[in-house]
This record gives C-alpha cells, sequence and structure tokens, in this order.
C-alpha cells in the first residue's frame, strides 16, 4: 500500500532551524519584555534583511527600503 501524499507545503509556511545559543542576559531581557526569545530573534533577523512582520504576522519591506 502506498501511503498518501500530502499537499506540498506553501512557500510561505517553509523555514529553516538553527540552533543559536544567546547569553542569559537575553533571556532575561526577553521576559522582562514579555517577548518570546524565538520572537525577538525572527524580528532581527528580518531588519537585516530589509524586511519587518506586520499585523498579519507577515513579511513585508521596512518603510523606506526600494522594493
Amino acid at each position: 500500500m502506498s501511503k498518501p501524499k500530502s499537499p506540498p507545503a506553501s512557500r510561505a509556511a517553509v523555514s529553516n532551524v538553527l540552533l543559536v545559543e544567546v547569553p542569559p542576559q537575553f533571556i532575561a531581557l526577553c521576559e522582562a519584555s514579555g517577548t518570546r526569545p524565538q520572537a525577538a530573534l525572527r524580528g532581527m533577523a528580518a531588519m537585516v534583511c530589509g524586511l519587518r512582520y506586520d499585523d498579519d504576522n507577515r513579511l513585508v519591506p521596512l518603510e523606506g527600503t526600494a522594493p
């Protein structure tokens, strides 16, 4: 019997997993501000790429950057 194929994941759903060591001060800062460390790191990575997350959690260009 063959296994049923699942539909292909949308391009937006594809992500890479990266294991990163962070200092305890980063975790403490995230906890103090109520931000999950994963969200803080994703936001920083997006900014480096000239992107930001909008209200619907979609990546969009930063204001003032060329398309």
